[in-house]
């Protein structure tokens, strides 16, 4: 699902959600224009940390009834995690994924689709846009100054290129609101982990 300005009280959904059984569970926050009147404002972003932390609570709650259900943004490996590669870019788009328009034009990703800016070729042409594949490569957390000193780019990896370019016009500029609510999705996952590592500890004294 997607929550927007209008609907703030996504945990609520989460919950509605559980209640009927549904195990694995994804509530994204809205990206588009800023003047869109739905599009997530910074003034929303304390109303938005409140309601990540009601979630953690009701996560914790299901867990410890024996109903534990997957929140895709709480789910983090802090024993091992993902590869170098993937923790310094996490974003393959360009690189790694792209998407096809029913036209056969390549692009990216699907979020860019219909920007003629990324337009990488097209699949019944021979010539594809190799300019664009480096800039995506080198679009990685040591090429993005705010990612630098982030104690958070191993974990979110530099964020989207896509949700960059919609909010900055610049893949290379990560969207500061969405790194915001990211670091907070990882202190939550990190206080359900704890939590729930000392659960185990205790139950198997």
């Amino acid at each position: 699902g997607t929550f927007t300005r209008e609907n703030l009280d996504f945990s609520e959904d989460v919950r509605h959600l559980a209640e009927r059984g549904f195990k694995n569970i994804s509530i994204e926050p809205v990206v588009t224009d800023v003047s869109c009147s739905y599009a997530l404002q910074d003034a929303d972003k304390e109303t938005i940390f409140k309601e990540y932390d009601k979630l953690t609570d009701i996560y914790l709650e299901y867990a410890k009834k024996g109903k534990k259900f997957e929140f895709f943004h709480f789910n983090i490996d802090l024993n091992q995690g993902p590869c170098v590669v993937k923790r310094v870019s996490g974003c393959g788009a360009g690189t790694e994924y792209i998407a096809v328009s029913p036209e056969g034009d390549i692009y990216p990703c699907h979020q860019f689709v219909g920007n003629i800016n990324f337009k990488l070729g097209n699949i019944y042409d021979e010539h594809f846009e190799n300019r664009l594949y480096d800039e995506f490569n080198r679009a990685h957390i040591y090429n993005k100054e705010k990612c630098v000193n982030c104690w958070a780019k191993f974990y979110c990896s530099g964020g989207c290129h896509a949700n960059a370019y919609q909010m900055n016009k610049d893949i290379r500029q990560p969207y500061e609101l969405g790194c915001e609510l990211e670091k907070k999705r990882i202190e939550c996952a990190i206080a359900i982990k704890a939590f729930l590592l000392s659960q185990d500890e205790y139950t198997q004294q």
